[in-house]
């Protein structure tokens, strides 16, 4: 395994503006993740800093030292409207290094300051670290966490997700703070065709978030930019050779066809139900549209036809 490599840079602005998304604004202590989920979109962003999305983005991570300053800057302007920051949605924000370098404790810490909510998302368990931050924000301007589980398969986690902790241990996490009163909930995405979409995959999911407290369960179908795409079909040709052919010709484009994503949105629908959480809101503006192109999916689809398109 390639030894990680630490890149410290300053950066001169810390919250990114954000459009055609549920927040305003971003924050991401770090470029690049450890974790190296194959499916990974922010692999593509990698490449905007001169390396590749493949090896590159889960060897080369880029640290930004002074971060937290600039972000206290930021937040401690008159013109600021305290408006909620969505933490790591480039990369993961509790990925291994910051257990050394702080950064995003530090930032919640300024936010917390500042009386700003918080969103994050993570696969990691070392955001358990700072359960007393986050307990703060929730009873104050507001923070959520949200956790990313796309299989409960022991072996098929080791495989798509290699650097990190296991699902279960992520519920244990999400368990531990719910139960310190920090709102949580868990994001079954991607979605990937042909692995992990069956119904029984699903529910699951579905049913170790609710067993642990979440209270909300989000949703979404694997995307391929074309950077990622590469990483990803040498990654399936490598562990899943028999679905290549397939995932080659579904994957035209970015996105899958849109009756796949509207049989799978069904799916979900029921499994929320079911399991008693509330309809996603992202997810419904997905139905609506594809509906608006009167795209006619099956309502009763086998495994075998919704594994993934031929």
């Amino acid at each position: 395994m390639t030894r990680p490599e630490y890149r410290e840079i300053p950066c001169k602005s810390a919250l990114n503006r954000v459009s055609g998304m549920p927040f305003r604004w971003s924050l991401n202590p770090y470029r690049g993740c450890l974790h190296g989920c194959h499916y990974c979109y922010a692999r593509a962003s990698h490449t905007y800093l001169g390396m590749n999305a493949g090896e590159d983005f889960a060897t080369k991570i880029v640290v930004k030292t002074n971060l937290p300053e600039v972000l206290r800057q930021e937040v401690g302007r008159r013109a600021w409207t305290r408006q909620r920051v969505a933490i790591g949605t480039a990369t993961d924000a509790y990925q291994p290094c910051e257990g050394r370098y702080r950064l995003t404790r530090r930032c919640l810490e300024a936010l917390r300051d500042f009386a700003t909510p918080v969103s994050i998302v993570t696969k990691s368990t070392l955001i358990l670290r700072d359960r007393d931050l986050l307990a703060e924000l929730a009873q104050g301007p507001g923070a959520t966490v949200y956790f990313t589980i796309t299989t409960l398969d022991p072996n098929l986690w080791r495989v798509i997700e290699p650097g990190t902790p296991s699902p279960h241990k992520r519920l244990e996490v999400l368990r531990r703070l719910s139960e310190a009163g920090i709102p949580c909930g868990v994001f079954l995405a991607p979605i990937l065709p042909g692995i992990t979409d069956t119904a029984e995959a699903i529910a699951a999911v579905a049913a170790a978030a609710k067993a642990h407290g979440a209270a909300s369960f989000g949703s979404g179908v694997l995307r391929l930019a074309p950077e990622v795409k590469e990483h990803y079909f040498g990654f399936i040709a490598s562990s899943f050779p028999d679905l290549l052919p397939r995932y080659e010709r579904a994957y035209a484009g970015t996105n899958i066809a849109a009756d796949y994503q509207a049989a799978i949105e069904r799916r979900l629908a029921r499994v929320r139900k079911h399991y008693g959480f509330a309809e996603d809101a992202m997810q419904s503006r997905r139905v609506a549209a594809a509906s608006s192109m009167q795209i006619a999916a099956p309502e009763s689809v086998g495994p075998g036809q919704l594994a993934l398109p031929l």
